[in-house]
């Protein structure tokens, strides 16, 4: 198989994992040019806080994801995809993403000294530069348009970064989810207007996010649901490190946007 062959290949598997391109559609509205008015409920950042922070604090961490992910198509639906991740991390600089949807199984692994997207069943893989953090990695996806719905909750400086875009704050109270209570907030902000479900007590953890992303046409929802999150796990340099296979073959990551 050609270079070429092999980098349509991989764009293909690439295409259905979470880590998808989006045209960043400004979108007009009545209020634009005027200042957000603020109501933020300090009960809903105080839980926030209480949520976020031992993620924030830990040194590594690991959790499962299943995402679901509209998109507009062509004449003007809402598409609905669905993946589930993996998530490894090690603080600063070390990560390692699992995706899974559609197509075949697509490794991201980050750190200061390369980043890595690796197809293990074709044994494909893309050699990106690294960063010298977690929080400058996602900086520099989002630069190029490239949509992480995870990214959020892996950033050192989550509940900063909340306080500091949200227009409203509430708490709308105890709801289940399943069998489980959870806490249900509700926030939103120029951007976006975003929900999370929590649970408290002496292990508070994300349970469920939706965001609706206000800049992209059509408003499309993300929704999150966290599983098996983990804030002190035995990592080995494996779990967080692209061991290159001697039969894998490198190739070109082209970025493509557009289709249906």
């Amino acid at each position: 198989m050609n270079r070429t062959r092999n980098g349509l290949l991989f764009l293909a598997l690439f295409a259905i994992i979470a880590v998808g391109l989006r045209a960043q559609d400004a979108a007009s509205t009545a209020a634009a040019g005027k200042a957000a008015v603020k109501d933020v409920d300090p009960l809903a950042m105080r839980v926030l806080k209480a949520v976020a922070d031992p993620v924030q604090q830990a040194q590594s961490f690991s959790f499962k994801a299943l995402v679901s992910e509209e998109d507009l198509a062509s004449n003007g639906q809402l598409i609905t995809t669905f993946h589930a991740v993996e998530v490894t991390v090690q603080r600063p600089d070390k990560i390692h993403v699992v995706f899974r949807g559609s197509g075949q199984r697509v490794d991201y692994y980050g750190a200061p000294g390369g980043a890595y997207l690796y197809a293990p069943d074709p044994k494909l893989y893309v050699s990106l530069p690294g960063r010298e953090s977690i929080d400058a990695a996602l900086d520099a996806l989002k630069a190029k348009d490239i949509d992480v719905p995870i990214g959020p909750f892996l950033r050192s400086n989550f509940y900063a970064l909340a306080e500091k875009l949200v227009n409203t704050a509430y708490v709308i109270g105890r709801v289940k989810i399943g069998d489980q209570d959870v806490h249900q907030l509700a926030f939103t902000s120029d951007d976006a207007d975003w929900q999370l479900w929590v649970v408290g007590g002496d292990a508070p953890r994300f349970v469920r996010a939706e965001i609706i992303n206000k800049n992209i046409e059509g408003t499309p929802r993300t929704t999150i649901q966290f599983l098996d999150w983990n804030l002190n796990p035995t990592l080995s340099a494996d779990d967080i490190t692209f061991n290159k296979p001697a039969d894998a073959s490198q190739i070109e990551f082209i970025a493509i946007s557009g289709g249906n």
